[in-house]
């Protein structure tokens, strides 16, 4: 946007017009309003990016927080993506005679469990209700473990398959 400023402020100014007017202003109030906040370019760039890219502006700080993010984050999905684990570890412990079969469903279901929880923990960050977060979170990661299963059931057909 900055280039574009640069090199074709008219075409910028005009395309926030007609943004501006989309959004239900006259012409005449649009272009009065656009003209005054080109004069202020790195604020009109801004605007535009908000606007016409629907992106957010980042804060001078944002390398740090973004940083602080990525490491919040990281130690989340290692810490809830370890608790279905536990399963394999725990059950097995207090439940010895268990089969595989048993240990593979605890292990869903300890699975599904997470998922609902960190949905619920996810909502406390953004404007959706609990229970609509938990169950949304729980159907998508459980769409995604279960479509990594299948990948891996299909692979193992295929290596099985090759070493014969």
């Amino acid at each position: 946007e900055m280039w574009e400023m640069d090199n074709y402020p008219e075409g910028e100014i005009q395309e926030m017009i007609d943004i501006y007017t989309g959004k239900g202003m006259t012409t005449e109030d649009a272009s009065l309003v656009v003209t005054t906040m080109a004069k202020y370019k790195d604020f009109f760039v801004d605007v535009m990016m908000a606007e016409e890219l629907e992106l957010q502006v980042p804060e001078p700080n944002h390398r740090l927080a973004s940083f602080k993010e990525g490491a919040t984050m990281f130690c989340s999905f290692a810490a809830f993506g370890s608790l279905p684990l536990l399963g394999y570890v725990i059950i097995p412990t207090a439940f010895p005679t268990l089969g595989t079969d048993a240990l593979f469903a605890t292990a869903c279901v300890v699975t599904g469990i997470v998922l609902f929880i960190f949905g619920c923990v996810k909502s406390i960050f953004s404007a959706s209700h609990w229970l609509l977060c938990g169950t949304e979170t729980l159907l998508l990661g459980g769409a995604c473990a279960t479509t990594a299963y299948t990948i891996g059931q299909y692979v193992n057909a295929i290596v099985d398959g090759q070493q014969q």
